[in-house]
């Protein structure tokens, strides 16, 4: 009992912690986009407008965190609600593409999807999914050196979608594969030191995952790259009987079970 409540209150001040940085952070990034398109004057040296940049580009790594272990709060406490609804999931890998070629191009990694024609729609949470992508990708880029490639490759086998993101990077060694997905976990060793984050990436990837009654798995060695599959119901996760409502997570779930 003891324990169940020190993890409620872990989930409270997460999520309080979160709102409350959220707010000073919008204002952090919007003033800072006025000033970088000198809404009110010219900046009268070139390297003001690169400090006013370096704010911005700041303020919104850091909103992203926030994002997150607001998100991670969510479903641990088992209020994240998702709202189903049919998509072509070509279109939603297309946008997580055309959002990560910057980062990948600053990494020398090339990006390259390869989806069989006819892939169709899948029923889920649109924002949900793109959120999956977007932190799967992420992480590729994150721990693949310059020069790699990272795949992103999908199927239909029955009545599931199977999506995987696969890159050429470090990889995970066995030991470490066990507490992936562990919310602010972050693998430490010799070959992870040098790249940042909290460890929330694979944790939210987990807990959407279950949210729609999917599966994920994760295949690696070191020094062999890494490839994370997801699958999902293409008809999307069942509601429970009589409910109309946005699912959610059953009471008491954690995404590290």
């Amino acid at each position: 009992e003891t324990a169940k409540g020190l993890e409620a209150a872990k989930g409270q001040f997460l999520a309080s912690v979160s709102h409350e940085l959220r707010t000073p952070l919008n204002s952090i990034i919007g003033f800072s986009d006025m000033l970088m398109c000198e809404v009110h004057g010219r900046f009268a040296d070139e390297r003001q407008k690169e400090n006013v940049g370096i704010i911005r580009d700041a303020g919104l790594h850091l909103l992203g965190v926030v994002n997150s272990i607001l998100d991670v709060s969510k479903i641990e406490s088992g209020t994240y609600a998702i709202h189903p609804e049919p998509f072509r999931f070509d279109e939603a890998v297309a946008l997580c593409c055309q959002m990560m070629r910057l980062q990948a191009d600053g990494k020398t990694v090339a990006l390259k999807p390869a989806l069989p024609p006819g892939l169709g729609e899948v029923r889920a949470d649109r924002r949900a999914v793109q959120q999956m992508l977007i932190n799967l990708v992420s992480n590729a880029i994150k721990f693949t050196p310059a020069g790699g490639t990272i795949g992103i490759g999908a199927s239909k086998i029955g009545t599931r979608l199977h999506f995987w993101v696969s890159d050429t990077g470090i990889g995970i060694s066995e030991d470490d594969l066990e507490r992936i997905g562990q919310p602010f976990t972050q693998v430490q060793n010799d070959y992870t030191r040098q790249y940042d984050g909290v460890g929330l990436g694979l944790a939210l990837v987990k807990g959407l995952v279950v949210l729609h009654e999917g599966t994920m798995s994760i295949d690696s060695a070191l020094g062999a790259g890494t490839t994370v599959t997801i699958t999902l119901p293409i008809d999307g996760p069942q509601p429970a009987a009589g409910s109309h409502s946005p699912l959610r997570l059953q009471e008491g779930f954690s995404p590290t079970e």
